[in-house]
C-alpha cells in the first residue's frame, strides 16, 4: 500500500505538467558552478556529511604491517577484547591485567599505563633518544585515542615514524598479553624490548 500511495502522489504532481515533444531535454549537473558533470564532484558528493577522521594519518599512512595497522585501528576505537569490555558483556575473563596483576585491564592500561608496558616504553625511549617524552604523565590520558593524538600524532616531522613505532610496540604488548592469557607463557621486559628492536631492524 505504501508504494501505491507514493505512486499516486507522484502521479498527482505530474498530472498538470505538459511536455513539448519538439523541445530538447536540458540536463544540468547541480554540484558544479558551470552545470557540467565532473568525476571529482561526483566523488565529493559521496562524502557529503561525513566526519573528518585522523585515522588516515594516525594509522593507514605510517609504515607498518597490515596486522599492526588493523590492530591500531581497532584499539583506537576501543574495540579490542580487554577485561573491561568482556566484563561489560558478562563474559568470563581473568579480571586483572595479565602483565602486572594489579588493576582491571583496559586498552589504555594495557598499552601505556601498566608497569610492565611503561618499562618497555622507557627502555625504547632511551634506545631511540626520545628524552622529550615524559612517560610519567601518561596516566592522565583517559583513552588510547587521546594518548595517541597527544603523544604520538603531535610529533611534527617525527609523526609518521612515531606512529609506526607506537603500532609495533602496542602490537607486541598485545601479543605478550595474549600469550599469558591463552598459553600461560610470559617473557621479561628485556626480552620483549629485544624482540621489538629486531622487528624495527627488519
Amino acid at each position: 500500500m505504501q508504494h501505491i500511495e507514493q505512486f499516486y502522489k507522484l502521479w498527482e504532481r505530474l498530472a498538470n505538467i505538459n511536455l513539448d515533444q519538439h523541445t530538447p531535454d536540458d540536463i544540468t549537473w547541480k554540484l558544479t558552478r558551470d552545470g557540467c558533470y565532473s568525476a571529482k564532484s561526483a566523488y565529493n558528493m559521496q562524502y557529503l556529511g561525513q566526519v573528518n577522521s585522523l585515522m588516515l594519518n594516525m594509522v593507514w599512512k605510517p609504515w607498518a604491517t597490515p596486522k599492526c595497522k588493523t590492530f591500531a585501528w581497532l584499539v583506537l576505537q576501543n574495540r579490542v577484547w580487554t577485561v573491561d569490555r568482556l566484563t561489560r558483556r558478562g563474559w568470563p575473563n581473568c579480571d586483572r591485567c595479565k602483565l602486572c596483576s594489579q588493576t582491571q585491564e583496559s586498552a589504555s592500561h594495557l598499552l601505556f599505563k601498566c608497569r610492565y608496558s611503561m618499562r618497555v616504553w622507557n627502555k625504547l625511549k632511551d634506545w631511540l633518544g626520545l628524552q622529550d617524552i615524559n612517560t610519567a604523565n601518561w596516566h592522565h590520558y583517559r583513552s588510547v585515542k587521546e594518548w595517541w593524538k597527544e603523544v604520538i600524532h603531535k610529533r611534527g616531522a617525527q609523526r609518521k615514524a612515531m606512529s609506526s613505532m607506537a603500532m609495533l610496540v602496542s602490537w607486541e604488548i598485545w601479543k605478550e598479553r595474549n600469550a599469558r592469557v591463552s598459553r600461560n607463557h610470559s617473557i621479561t621486559v628485556e626480552m620483549l624490548v629485544n624482540k621489538i628492536k629486531e622487528e624495527v631492524s627488519m
